[in-house]
């Protein structure tokens, strides 16, 4: 057998690690792939309210009593007076904790659905 020269052993050994997929890339692309699919959730009203079942009563007792009172206090005030007061900061920040748990269980909805996937391929 005669010697191959060094460039044609280098395109060798190129085509061999190109062929190999890196665990780490593809888990990398998966991960993007499963949060782009969480997000895309989010304009799904089937998916949001799946999440939202998923998440009810999980915040502890303290956050739904805080919900309940901006609420109260929601009700009892105009919307014409709502702009710039402590009681819509509230309500963001409210609404911050809620979007988050939302927005982490949609997330998990992705995986388990591009999992599904996965083995019914």
């Amino acid at each position: 057998m005669a010697p191959q020269p060094h460039s044609d052993r280098a395109s060798s050994t190129q085509r061999n690690w190109d062929n190999q997929e890196d665990s780490h890339f593809v888990a990398e692309y998966a991960e993007e792939r499963i949060a782009e699919l969480g997000a895309s959730y989010r304009s799904n009203p089937d998916m949001c309210r799946e999440a939202a079942s998923w998440t009810a009563g999980t915040l502890g007792g303290r956050y739904y009593t805080d919900v309940q009172l901006a609420l109260h206090k929601l009700h009892h005030t105009h919307p014409a007076d709502l702009m710039g007061t402590e009681l819509l900061s509230q309500l963001y920040r409210l609404a911050r904790v809620e979007g988050e748990a939302l927005d982490a269980q949609l997330v998990e909805l992705a995986r388990v659905g591009m999992a599904e996937q996965r083995v019914a391929a």
